[in-house]
């Protein structure tokens, strides 16, 4: 044969390896591959092998597939480029595939609901929508998918580069995980504020319906003081610990993260603080994350960032609240306004560029009081924030 070419339906999408060349040649009773050659997703396809065609043991087949450099949008919601050596065996009934894949490059860009994934947890597959029938009967044996700072993700949750060392055992459409994730570098998106990856690992424990484990820590300066967040154990069930440096009370780190303020502050104290680091912990891991309301707005205004924080401005006085919204207007320029739902507005608009993890700029204006005549001046603030370890 010479320029032909092989479609098959895969969930909603279709796979095609054109441009075949090679010989395959036939007997009374068997199929024999000696040369077969294609393309795949810009890269090279080579087989090898044969089947039976007759006689009790017909429909059995031996076949060995190997791609160099072939891009697919495999798994659902990746992008990969990969070289693999497979081998399939099997009859018309069981097949079996074994062999190994070296990851390349695989890309997530696909935005993350963490709250989602925390509460409804859904079965790990590879395979979705419509089946074909090898799908439905094929069995994974001991694939290994290895690759060295191959996967990419780039969404709402952050930027994030892993390698990957995984085993694949079982049914094709929903396999037994095994192996673990390590991330390499990278920043995490949490409440608005970037996090530098300190620690990355998923592990997948080998059992069917395991939740995968983690083990996730990052850092960032908010407030001039360094905020530290690490959630381990199950997908399920995490735990949260949190601390600083220097040294605060757990509280204020807490408030810290969810409100950029201090918790014992004299004349900024929230609310969300005083129930302590049980619900701390929730709250890093729940579906307050992302509440609907965040959700809404989005939609319907294109805000990355809507928050509403309950604030107690010291003994005596009416609770009020803080109102802030934000755009992230590229992966490294966010803008940010803020302003008092009281009567003494006290506007803010800041502007943050990220050169790196380790250097930024922050421009940012604040309007002076209207009530308090000892801060009617506004305020312009420009700050230059390196980091260095030692």
């Amino acid at each position: 044969m010479t320029g032909a070419s092989v479609s098959v339906f895969s969930g909603d999408q279709t796979i095609t390896i054109s441009n075949l060349t090679g010989l395959i040649r036939f007997n009374s009773n068997q199929a024999q591959i000696e040369r077969l050659t294609g393309t795949l997703g810009g890269g090279r396809v080579t087989a090898s092998g044969g089947a039976l065609l007759a006689g009790s043991a017909r429909g059995r087949f031996a076949l060995n597939l190997r791609g160099e450099n072939v891009t697919l949008n495999y798994p659902k919601d990746f992008r990969s480029t990969v070289t693999a050596d497979l081998s399939l065996n099997g009859d018309m009934t069981n097949q079996f595939i074994t062999g190994y894949v070296n990851v390349k490059r695989t890309e997530y860009t696909k935005d993350i609901d963490l709250a989602d994934l925390i509460d409804q947890r859904p079965e790990t597959t590879i395979e979705e929508g419509g089946q074909f029938s090898f799908a439905e009967t094929a069995v994974l044996s001991g694939v290994r998918v290895e690759g060295r700072n191959a996967l990419i993700m780039r969404n709402n949750l952050g930027n994030v580069v892993a390698s990957i060392n995984l085993r694949l055992d079982g049914p094709i459409g929903a396999p037994v995980i095994q192996g673990r994730v390590t991330a390499t570098s990278g920043t995490l998106n949490f409440r608005s504020s970037p996090y530098e990856l300190t620690r990355g690992l998923v592990d997948f424990p080998g059992r069917l319906s395991a939740d995968p484990i983690l083990n996730i820590a990052g850092e960032s300066v908010i407030r001039g003081y360094r905020v530290r967040v690490a959630i381990t154990g199950p997908l399920s069930n995490p735990n949260t610990t949190v601390g600083s440096e220097p040294a605060l009370p757990q509280a204020d780190v807490v408030s810290l993260i969810l409100t950029g303020s201090l918790s014992s502050s004299e004349q900024n104290t929230s609310v969300l603080a005083q129930s302590g680091l049980g619900t701390a912990a929730s709250l890093l891991t729940d579906a307050i994350i992302n509440t609907p309301i965040s959700r809404a707005t989005n939609k319907l205004f294109g805000l990355s960032r809507l928050e509403i924080n309950p604030v107690i401005s010291g003994a005596g006085t009416t609770p009020t609240a803080r109102l802030t919204v934000g755009q992230r207007i590229s992966k490294d320029v966010t803008v940010t306004y803020s302003t008092s739902l009281a009567s003494d507005p006290n506007h803010v608009l800041a502007v943050e560029y990220r050169v790196s993890n380790r250097l930024s700029f922050i421009a940012q204006y604040e309007q002076g009081s209207q009530r308090n005549l000892s801060n009617r001046n506004n305020n312009f603030s420009f700050e230059i924030r390196f980091r260095k370890r030692f």
